[in-house]
């Protein structure tokens, strides 16, 4: 197998930075050519660094080397299933030659019936690249066509059951639960039809319903030949022959048995399967680290010896497989053995190759478990110096321990180059597996102001601090924290929820302690007070000390008031922020916060442009009004002059693109919100004043003339669905207030109060609707709104809120640091906002002084350093870990960079001059080099 880079593709395009786009121009080539000696590869590159144009570009050159003859297959989460299309559509409009002639299934397949049907198409018409959502091939068979094949199939050679073919023609609708088949006549013709002829006969009996392709596909009815039926069959004697008084319970044990049954000939007919095909793509790869479905599809870890057993679903079907991932050390090391194994389930060229995989493998496994034994001795050891030695430590840049140094911080030296030749060996024998490219160091392309940094804006290393009327709850709490640490097992040992949601909002607080705290009434009046009762008294106590539950009251959570304090002032300097929390009522709670401080603002900013002082919010808001219906209705002069100066910033669009974009840009540009911030408000404004905010600057130095100007570049570069899609989508958001009641609006943003709530923020975690999610991603990467997007972990994968977008808040941290890097990588991002304009990234890690949060800062900072060190291990989120965690001496980074692995396609060692090492890379056996490791 020779695959190269195909010439006719290019990924330098005007999308990409030219540096990006040669680096995955040359980790496409690279695992092409690792692919001529092994079965796969995971892709790994951090996040926001281009995986899916590698990946396209690595399929499409497969493509043209195998003729076309053979689609690949794209496997993805539901959740990004629109995604892929869209990318497809954008990579073939940038990075291929026009008339390239390349099919890509429009749509992603949600069910594995629908795949074989588009891998039974003519070669004339067959999709090229065909898109397949995770679950497709795991979920049980619906497609009613199908289940009568195999019906059929079932029932063609019994002469028992072919008796039994009348009772499912007259049945057959409510057996297979489809109305189109309750006429018996029609079913008993497709019965006696081979499948091939389907088509035809539905097209007789149904012309107003003709089917746009065969029903079964052709390869499905070859597997069934290869599957043991007496399972179905059996299910099948179970039809009842006559409609009698105990028909309706009969049919429904008959439906229940013939469903089972039809499932396991179904997933029997996929492993039976005679497709071959030469590659497949599995995105977010690490969902197949454990024995889930996903990862049954290519190979069954229950079985043991027998090869073929070993295959999934999947196994034997393709040649070559790409896995994409971008935290392959959020793994276990262990856990990443088993996605390296889901290798197992490629078509084998021969036994020798399967048999080398495994030899190969092995020596992986012992290199990596010999490196992380290593790494932990080392970070115990660490863990012994002591605090008051932290001076000496921050400093280190080697490894090389020194007389002069205290004991355990030499002690811990010595195990540290110890760890980097046993990573460095891992390094080796893994690198032909794993390619990861990190992003340029992160010092230079992101602000981090943990702490306090919130509030002065400045990177101190100090928390929040707690004062006024959450003194006396926080304190009960860290009384609280105290009791249940005391307790190391059983239920009571993870019952710190408490503190976690007291830290985030005084609203999640309540509601974690109405869900989780037991009744009053519930308890034994003659228990004995121990721990639990103990740590009740501490928590009924916070309830009673909490605020009164009012708005202006738990707007005052120290917390809840920094993050709302720094919206609102990056608002008024132009910005977006992108806020991340963990609880559903703390986001519920900052929605509703930062409405009202922005309402506020608002108001307070057109009192005082249009000197109003003394007037009601009414009649604020009733000038504002005026203001943009004088100067902004189509009828006035006035809008002709500001829609041509709009429309100039709309280059290289079509005419009805650009016509729409202008009229998107007038209709926000007459909210209060563009008005109080881009317009230099006073009573007896012009159209030249509105006109003149559009050169008002944000803090990165952007006016709003060139967000404008980026926005319409950004839609010059889109394909025509996605640019459809965007304009749609700010066409159709509500600029105007959010209530409860409104139609549009999605009960999981309601407020607690249900009042009315600015459009300006928004909030999206798991209970909004997937297109109401779409919808803010899409708009959120523009100028327009909405302006604050509060998000749960659902935005923090898969999503792109880059565009316009370079300022993060984290008010709820995570124990993993993996998900806090998931989070950033939605606004670090190739071509990101931050890119554009030469500012960094600015992430804010607020936490409060002195508190569980605090605690939490601690670890998960010390934690960053030494994930790579260790591979990933399970944080351990239990009280007693984390307490020792956040008292050890921080691991310096110069430290960690140096027993990190780099397996980057720059970073390979390359071949000896003289041509010599192993002529295939199948049969190679690591090198113990670590020259990537050295001081």
């Amino acid at each position: 197998m020779n695959w190269t880079l195909s010439p006719h593709l290019t990924l330098d395009n005007d999308r990409v930075p030219a540096a990006d786009a040669a680096r995955q121009t040359r980790t496409a080539a690279e695992i092409l050519r690792r692919f001529a000696d092994q079965p796969g590869i995971v892709l790994a590159d951090e996040v926001g660094m281009g995986k899916t144009y590698v990946a396209l570009a690595v399929a499409v050159s497969v493509l043209e080397a195998t003729g076309r003859h053979r689609p690949v297959v794209v496997l993805v989460p539901p959740a990004v299933a629109d995604k892929w299309p869209t990318e497809w559509e954008v990579f073939a409009e940038r990075c291929l030659p026009a008339g390239h002639g390349l099919r890509a299934a429009p749509r992603t397949v949600r069910h594995g019936s629908d795949l074989l049907k588009l891998l039974d198409d003519p070669a004339e018409t067959r999709q090229h690249l065909i898109f397949v959502t995770h679950g497709a091939l795991t979920l049980g068979l619906s497609d009613p066509f199908v289940r009568l094949a195999l019906l059929r199939q079932a029932t063609r050679r019994h002469p028992d059951l072919l008796k039994r073919r009348d009772s499912l023609a007259r049945f057959a609708g409510e057996l297979l639960r489809d109305q189109r088949f309750r006429d018996r006549y029609l079913v008993a013709d497709l019965l006696a039809t081979t499948p091939s002829r389907w088509r035809d006969q539905w097209r007789r009996w149904r012309p107003e319903q003709s089917l746009d392709d065969d029903p079964v596909p052709a390869a499905l009815l070859q597997a069934v030949e290869r599957v043991d039926l007496g399972p179905l069959q059996d299910a099948v004697m179970t039809v009842p022959v006559h409609r009698t008084a105990t028909f309706d319970e009969r049919i429904k044990d008959a439906r229940r048995l013939l469903t089972a049954a039809l499932n396991e000939t179904w997933t029997a007919s996929l492993q039976a399967l005679d497709v071959t095909l030469p590659l497949v793509i599995l995105d977010e790869a690490h969902h197949a680290r454990n024995d889930t479905q996903l990862a049954k599809l290519f190979a069954n870890d229950d079985a043991e010896d027998d090869a073929e057993a070993l295959q999934g679903p999947l196994g034997n079907m393709f040649e070559r497989m790409l896995f994409l991932t971008a935290t392959p050390f959020q793994l276990d090391h262990r856990e990443l053995l088993r996605v390296l194994d889901r290798f197992h389930g490629v078509r084998w060229p021969s036994p020798g190759d399967r048999k080398a995989f495994d030899d190969r493998l092995t020596d992986l496994g012992q290199a990596l478990d010999r490196a992380r034994a290593t790494a932990l001795r080392l970070e115990r050891t660490w863990s012994r110096i002591d605090p008051a030695d932290a001076g000496a430590v921050a400093g280190l840049t080697s490894l090389t321990a020194r007389p002069d140094q205290p004991e355990r911080v030499r002690e811990a030296l010595t195990v540290a180059a110890e760890a980097r030749t046993d990573l460095g060996r891992a390094q080796d024998l893994l690198r032909p597996w794993v390619i990861r490219h990190l992003k340029p160091h992160k010092a230079e392309r992101r602000r981090y102001l943990p702490g306090r940094g919130i509030t002065d804006n400045e990177p101190t290393p100090v928390g929040l601090a707690v004062g006024g009327s959450a003194t006396l709850p926080f304190l009960l709490a860290a009384r609280a924290q105290a009791v249940a640490s005391l307790d190391r097992s059983g239920e009571h040992a993870t019952r710190a929820y408490f503190a976690y949601g007291l830290a985030s909002s005084y609203e999640a607080y309540a509601e974690t302690r109405r869900d989780q705290a037991p009744a009053q009434d519930e308890r034994k009046t003659d228990e004995p007070v121990g721990r639990s009762r103990q740590l009740d008294w501490y928590l009924d106590r916070i309830a009673k000390a909490l605020p009164a539950e009012t708005a202006d009251e738990w707007a005052r959570h120290p917390k809840i008031a920094a993050t709302v304090r720094r919206v609102v002032d990056l608002w008024c300097a132009g910005e977006k922020t992108l806020v991340f929390c963990f609880y559903v009522e703390t986001g519920r709670a900052l929605r509703t916060h930062i409405s009202r401080a922005l309402k506020t603002e608002i108001l307070d900013r057109a009192a005082a442009g249009l000197q109003l002082s003394g007037a009601d919010e009414d009649e604020v808001l009733a000038a504002l009004d005026r203001v943009g219906e004088r100067l902004l209705r189509s009828d006035v002069r006035g809008y002709q002059v500001f829609h041509d100066r709009v429309r100039q910033q709309m280059g290289g669009l079509d005419d009805e693109s650009s016509g729409r974009a202008t009229e998107i840009v007038v209709r926000f540009m007459r909210t209060p919100s563009f008005l109080v911030r881009f317009a230099d408000l006073r009573p007896e404004m012009t159209i030249d004043d509105l006109i003149a905010g559009l050169d008002h600057q944000d803090s990165s130095g952007a006016t709003l003339t060139d967000r404008i100007s980026a926005f319409a570049r950004s839609l010059g570069q889109q394909v025509g669905a996605e640019r459809r899609e965007l304009l749609d989508a700010l066409t159709a958001i509500q600029t105007g207030g959010i209530a409860a009641t409104a139609e549009h609006y999605d009960p999981s943003e309601r407020s607690h109060r249900r009042e009315l709530l600015l459009p300006n923020v928004r909030l999206a975690n798991g209970g909004v609707r997937a297109d109401t999610r779409r919808r803010l991603m899409l708009t959120f990467n523009t100028p327009f709104f909405p302006e604050v997007l509060v998000a749960s972990s659902v935005m923090a994968e898969g999503v792109d809120l880059h565009q316009d977008c370079r300022h993060v808040i984290h008010h709820d941290l995570d124990w993993n640091p993996s998900t806090l890097e998931q989070r950033n990588g939605r606004v670090d991002r190739i071509g990101s906002k931050a890119a554009r304009t030469a500012r960094p990234v600015v992430i804010y890690e607020p936490y409060l002084a002195g508190t569980h949060d605090e605690k939490m800062f601690r670890v998960v900072k010390d934690r960053e350093r030494w994930f790579g060190v260790v591979m990933g291990e399970t944080p351990d989120s239990g009280e007693w870990a984390t307490e020792r965690q956040a008292a050890r001496v921080p691991l310096p980074e110069a430290i960690a960079a140096a027993l990190t692995m780099d397996l980057s396609v720059t970073g390979m060692r390359q071949p000896a001059p003289d041509g010599t090492g192993p002529s295939r890379m199948i049969h190679q056996r690591g090198s113990t080099s670590v020259a990537a490791l050295n001081d």
